[in-house]
């Protein structure tokens, strides 16, 4: 598990260095970090923040979370903020905690608008435009972040690893990291609703979605990439503009061989 130890679990954060490629390459650490909203902080965690040398803050939440809780300044960072839910069909899901615990067939519509929401999530989305088109001009290190770093954050990192070329393996151990980090919430949680879910099984399922992953919305997300485009390489040029020659300098710039 890649730990660090000046941050909290609860913070979700991680820096996708050392990530491995299938041709002997590996992410060279320090570049791309992510974790949740640094409202969440403590003092301690933005001091140590503050030493990463991050050049740019892209932050995925939506206006009304930014509003509710926004990041502290740090002196020397550009701020990008941008809303990651600006997906068609995202604003008819109730993503509150009374909308994440329901039951039988509202619960069913639900988890359909959600997967839907999903399969919809990696296409045309500016806010992942604007941020691969950071990278691409040099912008780094980056931190990218949602409020618990989890969801939108998962497919940003998602994203990014597949521009570099990481291993599928790997990418899809990076998205279910958070239910590492997160562990105790999810557990938390899961314990509240035992009684409904022993009738309502469809509840854990809702609250995993609320506060960890679900594999199968990795699943949705990379099996809707290949289903529209047919191969990874054709979708980043597609959505992102990344020809063969602009992914192998992002390579060159981000990637180390393995020794």
């Amino acid at each position: 598990m890649r730990i660090d130890p000046r941050f909290r679990n609860i913070q979700n954060f991680r820096d996708l260095g050392g990530l491995e490629t299938d041709d002997g390459f590996r992410v060279r650490k320090g570049l791309f970090y992510r974790g949740a909203g640094l409202g969440y902080f403590s003092e301690e965690e933005l001091e140590e923040f503050s030493k990463l040398g991050i050049r740019t803050i892209m932050d995925l939440r939506s206006s009304m979370e930014m509003k509710e809780l926004p990041d502290p300044e740090i002196a020397g960072v550009r701020f990008i903020a941008h809303d990651g839910l600006s997906v068609e069909g995202s604003e008819d899901i109730d993503w509150s905690p009374e909308g994440m615990r329901k039951i039988g067939g509202e619960a069913d519509e639900q988890l359909a608008k959600i997967r839907d929401y999903y399969q919809r999530i990696a296409f045309g989305n500016r806010t992942y435009q604007i941020m691969m088109k950071q990278i691409v001009d040099g912008e780094l290190p980056i931190y990218f972040h949602c409020a618990t770093g989890k969801d939108r954050t998962g497919v940003a990192a998602m994203i990014i690893l597949l521009a570099l070329g990481v291993r599928e393996d790997q990418i899809r151990n990076d998205y279910l990291l958070s239910n590492v980090f997160r562990k105790k919430i999810l557990e938390d949680s899961l314990a509240k609703v035992a009684d409904v879910a022993k009738d309502h099984p469809e509840i854990n399922e809702l609250i995993t979605i609320q506060d960890g992953v679900l594999e199968k919305t990795y699943e949705t997300v990379r099996s809707s990439i290949l289903e529209r485009y047919g191969t990874f390489g054709e979708y980043l040029k597609a959505e992102f503009f990344l020809d063969e020659d602009t992914i192998k300098a992002l390579k060159d710039r981000c990637l180390e061989r393995i020794m």
